[in-house]
């Protein structure tokens, strides 16, 4: 019988073992439900975080543990709570390696309307994952990266954060250049960004002229 008031407690800890949760979890549907649970409903920012933490890690382990929780991640893409956005987006991203339904295609526009989302960090958040569902759905590459290609336009952050935004997409295209259809395209974004005003940003793409064949 799990203790929820001693579990609840434990999870609200600074110290979180999350390694130790992951595995509990991973073994105990009852105590995942119940993580899933304070995840999704629990209103405490250090419980629910602390739970994101533990269900983050152990759906990249185990994600098909978590698959039948799908709508409700779903859910938090139009969450009012940016770290609750954040969270779908990452959640989902992790799932997308189990994604036998095919459940993502459904929610591809909803997903990537957040690489403009209110707040910055949630447009960060969703551009990083972007990478995992590359990696899990082949398909999507070349829509993906055609978004991403356009990103001047499909945003509205003043120059510095869209600057700093593309230093992530500069990761992704790290990953899917050698077997793009893009290449000249991406080349071109890559070469543009050395100029970037973001220092990360410049100093990302000088190490892609350097280590791709561009």
């Amino acid at each position: 019988m799990i203790d929820k008031d001693n579990l609840l407690a434990e999870k609200a800890d600074q110290k979180l073992d999350v390694d130790k949760f992951v595995k509990l979890i991973s073994a105990d549907e009852v105590l995942r439900a119940e993580i899933v649970k304070q995840l999704l409903t629990n209103q405490k920012i250090m419980v629910y975080y602390h739970c994101y933490y533990i269900v983050d890690k152990a759906s990249q382990l185990q994600p098909g543990l978590f698959y039948q929780y799908w709508p409700e991640f779903a859910l938090l893409l139009d969450h009012q709570n940016s770290y609750h956005r954040d969270i779908g987006l990452t959640i989902i991203a992790n799932l997308t390696k189990v994604d036998q339904q095919d459940l993502f295609y459904d929610i591809f526009e909803d997903y990537f309307e957040h690489i403009n989302d209110n707040k910055f960090m949630t447009a960060q958040c969703c551009v990083k994952n972007t990478a995992k569902i590359i990696k899990f759905k082949p398909a999507l590459t070349d829509q993906i990266i055609e978004l991403l290609l356009e990103i001047d336009h499909k945003t509205n952050y003043p120059e510095r954060q869209l600057a700093l935004l593309k230093y992530g997409v500069l990761e992704v295209f790290e990953q899917v250049y050698p077997k793009t259809q893009f290449k000249k395209k991406i080349a071109s974004f890559i070469k543009a960004a050395v100029n970037s005003i973001s220092p990360k940003t410049r100093k990302k793409a000088s190490q892609l002229i350097k280590n791709l064949p561009l």
